[in-house]
């Protein structure tokens, strides 16, 4: 189940998305095109196989221009692999390297970052 919570301010001229990703759960920081703000979405895992996972972290990702993944390195690779097997855009993941867990606001600041 996802669910998504709105955080407001500033939005980057390009659409950007920050994913932090644990094996329980992801948070989904995206930037809204039309709209000043980013929406935060949580996906939990449910009882399902890593690859049903990724797949649903990265609906939440969307078409985003750039995209920003945090989080242990098999479930990094993961998602980053997925999302350049969809998107054919190596290009567009940019590294940052974290560990622990994010909050919503934080994601949301590092996806500020990425637009400036």
């Amino acid at each position: 189940m996802a669910t998504a919570q709105r955080i407001d301010g500033h939005v980057p001229e390009s659409p950007t998305a920050v994913v932090w990703i644990s094996g329980r759960h992801a948070v989904v920081a995206v930037a809204d095109g039309d709209v000043a703000g980013i929406t935060a979405t949580t996906v939990e895992r449910e009882i399902e196989s890593e690859a049903d996972f990724v797949a649903r972290i990265l609906n939440a990702v969307g078409d985003s221009e750039r995209v920003m993944v945090l989080g242990p390195a098999s479930l990094r690779l993961a998602v980053q692999r997925a999302y350049v097997a969809i998107s054919h855009r190596p290009d567009r993941l940019v590294e940052l390297e974290r560990t622990g867990p994010v909050d919503p606001l934080e994601l949301a600041e590092r996806l500020r970052a990425l637009g400036t």
